[in-house]
């Protein structure tokens, strides 16, 4: 059936962006710094992928890990060489804000230098496709679900078992007290920039795999995680995947009856239907105790 189809690529497409978001989420709790780079930051792990897969043709697996790290050492850079230095000084989050979108437009225009405008492939010809029933799956559509089936909660288990994960808990929910209890917030910045970009790495290199990589593409995904978390309910990470998750399904809706150029008009149709009727998102109830 048709609609078992689009559910598939909804599916999919939500796990991707729930991926974003998430890694894009995490950094605002610990941080409080509205990391809109965090967009370009999936542009590089894009690149990367394209570098390391395609110029150096290194094994698919391999490039992928090389560029997942990459862009966790870019996250973490972000926040030493920029946020760090403007919280000494006193900034606050207007400057933060200012400084991420320097960011994003430095990246973006670094990118159509060095590798043009044009879309960069990372793969040659059709995925492998599979037909179960009358739904057509292909391996990206299996590979990226088994990648959010461990993600996820491997996430949940560092977060809630490990000391540094209860430690960015911690810090997103009273960053005074965790200063206060001697949490060492300097190094834990870097975990977080590291872990949330390394997120986004993670979906950046699937959705290139599947429809290339091109310099302008992190402001849209950005756009899309942005608001999921705020749909989700800003502060809790959970709200931020099942925002992800829902605006996939809906774009896949839309594609149903309109065509992909309304995408986007979606989104923000979505975002303006939360902000005027349920503004402090789904989840917006668990903010009185926020967890991570």
């Amino acid at each position: 059936m048709l609609v078992l189809q689009f559910l598939v690529n909804g599916l999919t497409a939500g796990a991707l962006y729930a991926l974003m978001a998430v890694g894009f989420a995490l950094i605002y709790n610990g941080t409080r710094v509205l990391h809109l780079a965090h967009g370009a930051v999936f542009t590089f792990a894009g690149y990367a992928m394209y570098v390391f897969g395609i110029a150096l043709e290194l094994p698919v697996v391999i490039a992928f890990v090389i560029a997942v790290a990459l862009t966790a050492i870019l996250g973490a850079l972000c926040e030493v060489l920029v946020y760090r230095p403007l919280r000494r000084q006193g900034s606050g989050a207007a400057a933060d804000l200012v400084a991420s979108l320097g960011l994003l437009t430095l990246f973006e225009a670094v990118f159509a230098l060095v590798f043009t405008t044009d879309t960069k492939n990372l793969h040659q010809g059709s995925l492998s496709t599979y037909e179960i029933g009358e739904v057509i799956v292909t391996n990206l559509h299996i590979v990226i679900a088994a990648v959010a089936i461990v993600l996820f909660p491997l996430l949940q288990l560092f977060l809630s078992r490990t000391r540094y994960g209860r430690a960015i808990r911690a810090l997103a929910d009273n960053p005074r007290l965790a200063l206060v209890l001697g949490v060492d917030t300097e190094h834990l910045y870097i975990l977080i920039f590291a872990l949330g970009s390394a997120l986004a790495g993670v979906a950046a290199c699937l959705i290139s795999y599947d429809l290339g990589v091109r310099p302008q593409m992190g402001f849209s995904i950005m756009f899309v995680a942005l608001v999921a978390l705020i749909i989700g309910g800003i502060g809790y990470l959970p709200g931020a995947a099942a925002g992800g998750m829902l605006l996939g399904l809906l774009q896949q809706v839309a594609l149903w009856y309109l065509s992909a150029r309304w995408q986007e008009v979606v989104v923000f149709g979505v975002l303006v239907t939360f902000l005027v009727l349920r503004p402090q998102g789904m989840f917006g109830g668990r903010l009185i105790t926020r967890r991570a």
